[in-house]
């Protein structure tokens, strides 16, 4: 479940040559790449104030990344070089795979301080959430339930929030729709057991969480 065209396949490297190296990763999953900072550096806050206010990496032209994944660092370079925004296969929009690199790609947006595409998945996170209703073949199962509550639950840690009615409406639908199956197969009671065990919780998603609850 990667984009469609990586990074490097970018026509800006065949004219233009990497004046930037990142290290991304620690251990065996280190990765260390070429970029470049006319690409990197504009959207990024992060990028921007460490190649050009004196610090250690502005001299040396390399920046250390040490809590970032390359499974996340990977889509946001694809997005920044062809401005590709990554996105499970629909049928596998919550399973655990996609949950996981949600988790990745979310934990290198929010580190490197990228307005654009933090909005760029508000958008798409409330496109799926508007696509399940009572008939919905999605979140048949209590796993992809919870994993809908963990890909959510991190949109607010990154400081985006879905819209209040959508996020009862669509609470309103999965209630309805995991009503029909036994707890095995009720999306509905796995996104209540995931958002009841997060450790530290998103203060904004449990207000809007309750206040959909409220409703229901």
């Amino acid at each position: 479940m990667t984009s469609t065209y990586t990074y490097e396949s970018s026509q800006y490297f065949k004219y233009s040559t990497p004046d930037v190296e990142l290290i991304v990763g620690q251990g065996e999953d280190k990765v260390t790449v070429q970029v470049h900072e006319s690409v990197i550096g504009p959207p990024s806050e992060f990028f921007r104030a460490a190649l050009n206010v004196g610090l250690k990496e502005t001299n040396e032209r390399k920046i250390h990344l040490l809590t970032i994944t390359w499974v996340g660092m990977e889509e946001v370079l694809n997005w920044l070089y062809r401005r590709e925004v990554w996105r499970p296969k629909r049928h596998k929009r919550f399973s655990a795979e996609a949950t996981a690199k949600f988790v990745a790609v979310l934990d290198a947006v929010d580190f490197l301080q990228i307005p654009q595409l933090k909005d760029e998945y508000q958008k798409m996170l409330e496109e799926f959430i508007a696509t399940i209703d009572i008939n919905s073949p999605l979140l048949e199962s209590q796993e992809e339930g919870g994993c809908l509550a963990i890909v959510l639950h991190e949109l607010y840690k990154i400081g985006r929030e879905i819209d209040g009615n959508r996020f009862y409406l669509f609470m309103k639908n999965l209630k309805k729709h995991g009503s029909r199956f036994p707890d095995s197969m009720n999306g509905f009671q796995g996104f209540r057991e995931v958002t009841n065990e997060l450790k530290e919780p998103n203060t904004r998603f449990l207000h809007d969480l309750c206040k959909a609850y409220s409703y229901l």
